[in-house]
């Protein structure tokens, strides 16, 4: 596509991000000195069409996409991708110093040691990210893989919707650019925080020391098991359980209220537990790893992304039970975005669910940006 562009027209990006709940895509356009968000559009995914995290009705996928597209009046030709779940590794690792040619072999044989099925049935992207402080003869590598289904299935799909494939990302590494990147200056105190995207169907937890990215895993605890506990504790249906999450306000479990918001909130409150168990685990890990090295350091902040994170009363809820700060995040409140007039109220009330496709709308500008920024 971009050869063709170049000769037939600009080669414009949207970031498109499959979900099992809902299909998101965002157009911006690059700025002399930010991003301009000029479309944006969200519609449910076609029911059963994910399995897994892989697209396994590409078709009615492509359909809903196209339709999606047609009704935002977005007229981009390209489009950034993203992935994402538990069989999606993402690692960073230290590597002898080699050349990038040697890498490219020595890289599979690395990502084999953690990847659960066959290396030849994964996908497989790294970047040397420089030497390790102390050891000269030692590189840092990122490594990320997934499997080749899920990467594959869902480039057909946006090919079969018109659009080209420019690139497949990973939903962390979206979260990272929009959330932190796109707003570097408030990350360099250094701090270590949790970046946590409660999906539909998982949650993604997203170590952060300082600005950079430090850890990630996938964490099968999300929306739809908050709306099947409420399904199966208080035997309602699938619509009625929605309405009840929709409406409740977590913080009735620290200072009291309603007795019929209390017990939904009851029912849940184990839920939301076991998942801020695991991102206190996922951050002891973390510092067990660098506590030689950089010394231990208390976890500072959670950021809360996702359609999820924005249950009332969430926040307070993990500030209450963690005993740290919490806060639903916003890419809008970065300098380097830029909403118009009209659509500004909206898309700052979605901006959790749509934090990711900002993120991939725009990975391919960012340089040119940021650069001038």
């Amino acid at each position: 596509m971009s050869a063709l562009a170049s000769l037939f027209g600009k080669e414009t990006f949207i970031g498109i991000d499959i979900g099992s709940a809902n299909l998101k895509a965002v157009q911006v356009e690059p700025q002399r000195d930010r991003f301009r968000i000029v479309r944006a559009a969200q519609q449910k995914t076609p029911a059963g069409a994910l399995r897994d995290g892989v697209i396994s009705d590409r078709g009615a996928v492509s359909s809903a996409l196209k339709q999606m597209l047609k009704a935002a009046n977005i007229s981009a030709n390209s489009a950034v991708l993203a992935v994402s779940g538990p069989t999606v590794m993402v690692r960073q690792i230290k590597m002898p110093r080699m050349p990038e040619a040697a890498l490219l072999k020595s890289a599979r044989y690395e990502a084999g040691k953690f990847v659960s099925s066959s290396i030849d049935d994964s996908a497989l992207a790294f970047e040397i990210l420089g030497a390790v402080p102390d050891e000269p003869n030692q590189m840092e590598v990122m490594m990320v893989a997934a499997p080749k289904e899920m990467v594959e299935a869902r480039i057909e799909s946006v090919e079969k919707a018109g659009l080209e494939a420019a690139a497949v990302d990973t939903t962390s590494f979206a979260l990272v650019r929009a959330l932190v990147d796109c707003n570097r200056r408030y990350y360099e105190d250094g701090a270590l925080r949790a970046l946590v995207e409660i999906g539909a169907t998982q949650t993604e937890v997203i170590l952060l020391q300082g600005p950079d990215f430090a850890l990630s895993r996938s964490i099968p605890i999300s929306g739809n098991t908050l709306s099947d506990a409420l399904k199966n504790q208080l035997r309602v249906d699938e619509n009625e359980a929605e309405r009840r999450k929709t409406e409740l306000d977590l913080s009735v479990l620290i200072q009291g209220g309603d007795a019929e918001m209390l017990e939904t909130a009851r029912v849940l409150q184990s839920v939301v537990d076991e998942l801020l168990r695991e991102v206190r685990r996922s951050a002891s890990y973390y510092q067990s790893q660098v506590a030689e090295s950089r010394g231990t350091q208390p976890l500072a902040e959670i950021l809360l992304s996702g359609g999820t994170a924005q249950m009332m009363g969430l926040p307070q809820y993990v500030t209450a039970r963690l005993g740290v700060d919490a806060r639903v995040a916003s890419a809008l409140d970065s300098p380097l975005f830029e909403a118009a007039p009209e659509a500004e109220e909206w898309l700052r009330d979605q901006a959790p669910r749509l934090a990711v496709c900002l993120g991939l709308a725009v990975k391919e500008y960012m340089s040119s940006v940021t650069a001038k920024a």
